[in-house]
């Protein structure tokens, strides 16, 4: 899911068969639709907004996973109808575990035509402001800075 439009197109560029956006009123719907009307198996949050924490919870499947990475203050849920009768399984990850250290290199090493194309500008230290600039306009994927140039 992409509410940026430049981010939904670098997604599909990636290899994302579908983006969707988010703040849709008929994302959960959209969701049904393209899973034959279950939700999806798996669903992972990364931005930490509870919107889009709840997409992932509302468009996951009956005994499907959730995870969320993003860091966020607080949800509300209904844990009754949400959580129990769904009997979905939430996961919370700040960090990934050391002994997936290997597997998580081997995956980069074998992508990079993917994660070169994910990447798109790289800046020196000295330009951090330009580099935060751009992050902040959306007009961007990943932005790396060289803290040696």
């Amino acid at each position: 899911m992409a509410r940026n439009p430049w981010r939904a197109k670098l997604a599909l560029e990636l290899g994302a068969e579908t983006v969707l956006d988010p703040n849709n009123a008929d994302c959960i719907q959209q969701i049904r639709e393209l899973t034959g009307g279950l939700g999806a198996d798996k669903s992972i949050e990364c931005s930490g907004g509870e919107l889009y924490q709840l997409v992932c919870i509302d468009g996951t499947r009956r005994k499907g996973q959730v995870a969320f990475v993003g860091e966020s203050k607080s949800l509300t849920v209904k844990v009754s109808d949400d959580l129990i009768r769904k009997g979905l399984t939430i996961y919370g990850s700040w960090h990934w575990n050391l002994k997936d250290t290997k597997k998580i290199m081997d995956t980069i090493d074998n992508n990079n035509a993917l994660i070169s194309k994910l990447i798109t500008h790289k800046f020196a230290l000295s330009e951090v402001e330009d580099a935060f600039k751009l992050q902040i306009s959306g007009r961007c994927g990943k932005v790396l800075l060289h803290p040696w140039e």
